[in-house]
């Protein structure tokens, strides 16, 4: 399985293992999840703001309130 690196000074590798202590996760699943879940959210963003022309054009006539 492929993997990457990231250089991280002490205090942020003890910041960023701290955090993912206090969620109860390795520091390694959190981040995994983390780099996923945000990917995830961007790929989302740009497939919403490129269907929002055709939402918005489909429902042009209807009523305000229905928009």
């Amino acid at each position: 399985m492929p993997k990457i690196s990231v250089e991280l000074t002490e205090e942020e590798l003890a910041r960023v293992n701290e955090h993912a202590e206090r969620l109860g996760m390795s520091t390694r699943s959190w981040a995994k999840q983390l780099l996923v879940s945000d990917a995830d959210k961007a790929r989302f963003l740009t497939a919403a703001r490129s269907a929002l022309p055709t939402a918005l054009e489909a429902v042009k006539d209807a009523p305000a309130g229905l928009r």
